[in-house]
Parts: C-alpha cells; sequence; structure tokens
C-alpha cells in the first residue's frame, strides 16, 4: 500500500499497535475511552492538494509561521466542544487530560480555536462553529522538519481484539492514500456584489463615537473591524483559497477550519497569541501599521516614519503594556524588549514587540488563553470598556474573528490570533479585519488601512494573482 508513493510497513503497524495498546489500556482505567494512533513516513507530498483530494468533513489545515510544521487532516476521531461560555475553562481542561494521560505523546494533536468573546449574541452565519472546538482528525498528514508522516487513529472499543483494531487502522489507511492529488485552481469565480458591515458612513460615525469615549478618558484604545461581503457567481473552494494566501503572503500563520461541506473559517494571521515549548511561554504585541512602499526606498522610509510616529507608537505601546501586565499573573523572568521592531508583510509593515517568560507552576491551558485573550491588538483597553463599546457599535458577530486558533498537543502548543482572517458560507465569502483607534485617529485613515490589510484578498479573490 502506498500513501505517497512509498510502500507502508504492514509489520511496523503491527508492531506500533501491538507496542501501544497496553499502555493505552491501562491509561482507559482513570479517564474513559482513548484512541490509538499510528504513523509511516511518507514521501513529500502537497498537503493542500492531499486535503482537497478527500471531501470528508471536518477537514483542519495548520501552517506554522516559521513554515517548520504543516498539518492537515480529516474526520473527527476525537472532537471538544463547547457552547457554554462558562464551561469553557473545563473544555480546555478536557482538552489538556487527553493529551497529557495519552501515552502516544508525540502523536495527539488537536487543532482548533475558540470565538472572539463567549457572551456576544451570534447569529446564524457562525452555525458549525461553537463557542469552542477542537479536533483530532482521523487521518492526518504531517509537514515536520522536512519530513513527511501520514497518520490514522482508531478509538478503541471494550473487548476488542488487536486483529480487529489493526482491521480498522488498515481501513483508515486506505482512506488517506492519495489516488491522485485534486488540482488547485489558482482562480475563483467572479465577484458580483460586495457589501461593507459597517458602511462608510456607519464607519465614519463609529470612529466619531469612539473618539468621543477617548477624549472623555472612558477608554484608551478600541478595535473596531469591518465585515465585507462578497458574494460569487459560484461557491469558493476553501483549500484553494488557503492556498492562493499561502502563495501570496509570508512571515504568517495559516489556518483552515471547515466543519462541513461550504462553510469554512480561513485565513492568514501575522498574531501569535501564545506558544508553549516546554516551560517557556512566548507572546507579542503587533499593533502599529502603515502600508508597504512602492519600491524599496519607499518602504524603508514607511518603516522609518511608523517607528517615529507618536500616534501609531502610542498604539504600540496599549498593547505592549497590557500584555505584559497579564504575562505577569501567568509567568516569570520575563524577557522585554526596550524598543518595537518592523516587521513586513505582503501589504503592510506592523510594529512588533516579542515578549516571553518562564510558565509559573501549575498555569493551564484555559488560563494562559483566558489571561491572554483578548489582546489590546484585538480588544483594545481597557478590555471591558472596549469589548462593551464593540458590542454596541459593531454591526455583526464577531464568531471567530480575532479569537485564538492553533494546536494543542504535548511537545508544542501554539494559538494564533485569528485576524485576517473569512468565514465562507455556500457564495458568500465575509472578510474581517480591524484597526485600533486611539487619539489621533481618523475615519479615513482607519478606513484605508482596513483596505491595506484586506487587499492581498481583494486581489486573490478578483479572479487574479495576488
Amino acid at each position: 500500500m502506498k500513501v505517497g508513493t512509498e510502500k507502508i510497513d504492514y509489520q511496523d503497524m503491527r508492531n506500533q499497535v501491538n507496542g501501544s495498546l497496553p499502555a493505552i489500556k491501562r491509561a482507559m482505567r482513570h479517564g474513559g475511552p482513548l484512541p490509538l494512533l499510528v504513523t509511516c513516513k511518507t514521501s513529500q507530498i502537497d498537503i493542500l492538494g492531499w486535503l482537497k483530494s478527500h471531501p470528508v468533513y471536518p477537514r483542519l489545515y495548520w501552517y506554522d509561521r516559521d513554515g517548520d510544521v504543516e498539518i492537515g487532516g480529516f474526520g473527527s476521531l476525537v472532537s471538544v466542544s463547547e457552547d457554554n461560555p462558562t464551561r469553557l475553562s473545563a473544555a480546555f481542561d478536557k482538552l489538556s487530560g487527553i493529551v497529557d494521560r495519552h501515552p502516544q505523546k508525540g502523536l495527539v494533536r488537536f487543532l482548533g480555536g475558540t470565538c472572539f468573546f463567549p457572551r456576544e449574541k451570534r447569529d446564524k452565519r457562525w452555525e458549525g462553529f461553537p463557542l469552542l472546538w477542537f479536533v483530532l482528525p482521523k487521518v492526518v498528514m504531517l509537514r515536520k522538519n522536512g519530513e513527511f508522516f501520514v497518520s490514522v487513529g482508531v478509538l478503541l472499543e471494550n473487548h476488542e481484539s488487536e486483529d480487529d483494531i489493526f482491521a480498522r487502522i488498515l481501513r483508515s489507511f486506505e482512506k488517506g492514500k492519495a489516488k491522485g492529488l485534486s488540482p488547485i485552481r489558482s482562480e475563483f469565480p467572479e465577484v458580483i456584489t460586495r457589501t461593507d458591515y459597517p458602511n462608510y458612513e456607519g464607519w465614519k460615525d463609529n470612529i466619531n463615537t469612539s473618539l468621543e469615549k477617548i477624549d472623555k478618558g472612558e477608554i484608551d484604545k478600541v478595535v473596531l473591524a469591518r465585515r465585507t461581503d462578497l458574494t460569487f457567481k459560484e461557491a469558493v473552494e476553501a483549500v484553494d483559497y488557503v492556498h492562493a494566501l499561502k502563495r501570496a503572503n509570508d512571515r504568517c500563520y495559516f489556518f483552515l477550519f471547515q466543519p462541513r461541506q461550504r462553510t469554512a473559517f480561513l485565513g492568514a494571521t501575522p498574531e501569535r497569541l501564545l506558544k508553549i515549548e516546554k516551560n517557556r511561554l512566548s507572546s507579542e504585541a503587533v499593533s502599529g501599521t502603515v502600508a508597504r512602499g512602492a519600491d524599496s526606498d519607499d518602504d524603508r522610509h514607511r518603516g522609518d516614519w511608523l517607528l517615529e510616529n507618536q500616534k501609531e507608537l502610542s498604539e504600540q505601546r496599549f498593547v505592549r503594556d497590557d500584555l505584559i501586565a497579564k504575562f505577569c499573573i501567568i509567568a516569570k523572568e520575563i524577557e522585554i524588549p526596550e524598543l518595537p521592531e518592523i516587521v513586513k508583510l505582503a501589504n503592510v509593515q506592523h510594529l512588533v514587540s516579542k515578549v516571553s517568560g518562564v510558565l509559573r507552576n501549575g498555569i493551564s491551558i484555559g488560563q494562559m488563553v483566558s489571561s491572554l485573550h483578548p489582546t489590546a491588538a484585538v480588544a483594545g483597553c481597557p478590555a471591558s470598556a472596549a469589548i462593551g463599546l464593540i458590542e454596541r457599535l459593531e454591526p455583526f458577530s464577531r464568531g471567530w474573528y480575532a479569537g485564538p486558533v492553533g494546536i494543542i498537543s504535548h511537545e508544542l502548543t501554539e494559538m494564533a490570533v485569528g485576524i485576517r482572517s473569512s468565514l465562507l458560507i455556500d457564495r458568500v465569502v465575509s472578510l474581517f479585519t480591524g484597526a485600533g483607534i486611539v487619539k489621533g485617529s481618523t475615519p479615513e485613515s482607519e478606513w484605508e488601512e482596513i483596505e491595506d490589510k484586506m487587499r492581498t484578498a481583494f486581489k486573490i479573490l478578483s479572479r487574479g494573482r495576488a
């Protein structure tokens, strides 16, 4: 049997089953059913093309910002979801419990995310996306440090023989075979309409209301988002869209969460919420924006302007100081840069301050997420007042936009902030992007900033290459 172009070693698979089964059964005595996973090295393969060739749902995809890890998966072996805002911490604990007690430490990788604000009133557009949803896929294709692996799993049942388990493993491997990759298309259907929520007049009203709150000292900063709906002649294929985003963007996390056909949340985000390696926690404050230049000299001048502009530096300080205050609760030995640095993306440049520290003892993943999210980069500060204003002014539900998305595993847990993202429902693609409003902001400049941030997606979806 082949997955890429290499034969799978049946005996090695059998050995993995026989070697792992006793330990997994012992672990099941103290917490319920667990999956058994088998992994085999395979040849190089286009993971997005492989994923597209398997129209099995849910489909999930994660590509880390450094390009070291890429994961595509389909089907749900184990799913943890929660729609009660008071039980999100317990859901994270359930995830951690499965990861921690599973004997196959290196194979259990959950992909998923959470909403921006659990208590917001969600609209029907976000059906299929619970407040929290993480999935351990049935079949996974993994690229890690240049090597490719295919993994499959089965949920163990009581009194099942090794032969029966192995037979189910083989059937799952059969489903993961690359019988011919589906072609990735670089052009998309024709755009019929574009609608902005709010429109420009509504945006001006929202910015002016926010500036009044800032002048009165009620808030220091608020991040207001815009949703732009593009209606197409035909449905947009989510995997094609992610592939196009990868071609057009550098230094981004790429993600796809597709619970069913023609419904998907995906994006290309530059912003890390948290990364945990061993006991070290890292995050970053991303705030302050200018468009890329027309040439290298113009680009450099714009970067210099960003490092000197008081309005942009003020916005960056709000986010940086907010992050440091949150970090002190969950970490120690914190390393903080004196000055922000520039990160250059396809169409914009940002100010970034990277923060890291040693995780305090006993801090769970749920505590980390609830402590750090939402950052001042996507909500504002103070957070409670900013979120209240967002709920009052924004004419749509954020859903998973600007929420934490990523991977939870024993060896690595990393979550990005789900900005520069899109919700696909049938023939409508909703683009979400926000802008930080501080003293000195103007409706015109912030509208144009959002246009700059959306420009790559606009180019991709307008039937041309970005």
